[in-house]
Parts: structure tokens; sequence; C-alpha cells
């Protein structure tokens, strides 16, 4: 929603994605969803902006491998924190390649940059998105990363038709994208209204998968709220069974994928979880209709919801989601029945972590996922 002085009008696809004084438009403030702005009265005194990347270094702080973006004076700057622990930079190299770099302001569907290697997209914190503290769940994370990848197919011409993602090749071989692991790590959850900038770049993994990596920051103070980064594969969708990465699809996606960047974020390793030592369980849980996606299985972030039903009341209550590792074993179907089982990891340690390890299974006994979760007790307040 906006709100604006009843003499002014509203052009909403001209919005800007980021805050810009009014010595780079006519218009005294410019801001996104949310904000209060004034608007020139004619769209023709509009003036397409351009904003210069640049680097700028910066001391490291508590929170390790964080990508920070800030505007000043029109000016996009790249800041790199350093890890706490060693002199490594982890910034993928897709990142520092847009220092320097002129680009233009990107639609509300979002932008390539540099031609396509990155992927571009704004939004802001609705207020069916947010949990009770009114921070972006973390179900509507998962979404967003998940919309910026369809998005970024689309932009590059790689989406037919309303297939979401699906390319020629794929399509004449009935092949989907699945997720065969999600990694994420949340630094701050965004608060109900703010708006956010998701940045989403694409990664060669051996010879049957692509990996996906994601940033979300604060439009404002460039910020990086949320890194994830996950590994998909090819599923044929009449046997169901995962498959290499045929060369024909390989070679229409080639030229967007990078072979020398890092994950974003690294899944943490743990051992396989022992269901036997698993003592909170939730059975009877089963998809509904909207839980579906296009290819007629459980869409991932409904994964999510599942293993929370088993996670123990004290640890929701007094703690936030800081990390997830998620193992997708199997696909699930709409009248597959569920059951969640966790259990808290002994720890020695005396900081306020705590790890609880998932599993939900079919009735059957199969699994469909495998998850670690930290959590940590709560770092903010979106209440005001």
């Amino acid at each position: 929603m906006y709100s604006c002085p009843s003499n002014s009008k509203v052009w909403s696809h001209l919005l800007p994605p980021i805050f810009i004084k009014d010595h780079c438009f006519p218009s005294k403030y410019i801001m996104a969803t949310s904000r209060f702005f004034n608007m020139p009265p004619f769209a023709s005194t509009w003036n397409k902006s351009k904003v210069s990347l640049q680097r700028v270094n910066i001391t490291s702080n508590a929170i390790q491998k964080t990508v920070r973006f800030s505007v000043i004076n029109c000016s996009l700057k790249i800041n790199h924190t350093q890890p706490a622990l060693n002199d490594e930079i982890r910034v993928p190299s897709v990142i520092k390649e847009m220092e320097n770099e002129e680009i233009t302001s990107p639609s509300v569907a979002g932008r390539l940059v540099k031609g396509g290697p990155v992927f571009q997209q704004n939004v802001s914190v609705r207020s069916f998105e947010i949990d009770s503290e009114y921070k972006m769940s973390t179900k509507a994370i998962m979404n967003y990363l998940q919309e910026a990848s369809l998005n970024y197919a689309k932009k590059l011409g790689l989406t037919i038709d309303t297939r979401f993602g699906i390319t020629p090749g794929m399509r004449k071989m009935d092949l989907v994208w699945v997720f065969r692991g999600m990694h994420i790590e949340v630094d701050r959850y965004p608060c109900w209204g703010e708006v956010v900038q998701i940045l989403h770049w694409t990664c060669a993994s051996g010879r049957t998968g692509v990996r996906f990596d994601w940033t979300i920051n604060d439009i404002n103070t460039g910020e990086t709220l949320v890194r994830a980064s996950c590994l998909a594969v090819m599923m044929n969708k009449n046997t169901r069974k995962t498959c290499k990465l045929p060369e024909e699809v390989k070679d229409e996606i080639k030229a967007y994928l990078r072979e020398d960047v890092e994950p974003i974020v690294e899944a943490f390793k743990y051992s396989c979880p022992q269901t036997e030592a698993m003592d909170h369980i939730k059975t009877g849980l089963t998809p509904g209709w909207n839980d579906l996606d296009v290819n007629y299985h459980v869409n991932n972030a409904k994964y999510l919801d599942w293993i929370l039903e088993s996670t123990p009341d004290s640890i929701r209550d007094r703690h936030e989601l800081w990390k997830m590792n998620f193992e997708y074993r199997k696909e699930c179907l709409k009248d597959d029945v569920i059951q969640s089982l966790s259990r808290v990891v002994p720890s020695n340690e005396k900081n306020r972590d705590i790890e609880v390890e998932h599993v939900l299974r079919l009735e059957s006994g199969h699994q469909v996922l495998r998850a670690r979760t930290v959590w940590r007790t709560y770092s903010h307040s979106c209440r005001g």
C-alpha cells in the first residue's frame, strides 16, 4: 500500500527500489512501499537514475560471512565484512564483480545485473507474511527465495509458457527442478513494512546439479539479513526419479552458471539422526491443496511447518530460528501422511544456542526430510 498527498499522482511501476534523495530525482523523497512520499506532477519529469557500485571495507563484527549494501549519495556500496576467526573474505566473486558497475533501478518484478550473472528483486514485508512478533516468518523467507529463482529464469528467457523454470530442453524430456538440500542463516528477521532487496545467482555443482545462492539485504542500511544456498537437481516427471543434468539443458543455462563461486553459506556438518532416540513426535500430518506446487508435490517450505510441529514449545516460545539445514530425501504427495520427529541435541557448551535434529517420514517409515536447526534467544523485537 502507498500513502501520499491527495493532490499527487502515484505511478507504482516507476518507484525505485532504494531510498534516493532529491538530488537524484525531482521528488523530495522517494521510498518503496509502506512509506510516505511526494511525487512529481507529471511522469515525464522523471529521468532514469544510474547507481554506481563501489567497494568499501569495514571492520569485522560478531556475525561472520556478511555482504552489506548501503546507499550514500546515490552510490550503492558493497561492504565486505570479514569472518571473525580468520582473514578469508567470504564474498562471492560474482558480487565483487558488481563493483563500479553502473546499473539502472530494477522494476518490481526484478532485473538482471551485468547482463545476467546476478538477479535483483525488491519486496516489502506484508502483514500476512509475519509471525506473532511482527517479523517476516521463516516460511515467507523460503517462499521469496524460490520466487526469486523463478523470476530469474523468466528474466533470462529460460521459462516457456507458464511452466516455472522449465527450459525447452527440459520440457522435451519431461524434466523439472527439485531441491536436494537447503541451507539458510538468518542474521536478522525483517520487520513488517520493511523493504528488502534479494540478490540471487546460480552456480554449477558437479555434473548433476545446480547451486542457487541468495542474500536478503536491508534496502536502507545495506545490512545483510539472510544468506541461503541450495542444491537443485533434475527429476523426471514420469518416473519421479532424479537424473543427471542433460547436455542439452546444460547448453541452455551454461552462460548463466558460475564455476568459481563458493556457497554464500555452507551446510554445517552433523551425524545422521537416530530416529529411535527422538522423543518429540507428532503424527497424522497431512498436506492440503494449498501446500502443493505446480508439480503436484508438497512445496519445500511446507516441510518447515511440519518440523516445527514436533519442536518443543519451550524452544519455540523463547527462541527464534537462526540456522536451518534441510536434506530432502523423498518427495511428498497430496495423500501422504507424515510423522514429525525431533530431538534436542545435548551440548556441554555454555552458550545459549540450541540445536535440534528433525526427521519427517511417511507412515511406511520412508524418510522424506532430514533437518537440523539452530535456535537462539530473540535478537530483536519488531513490536516497536
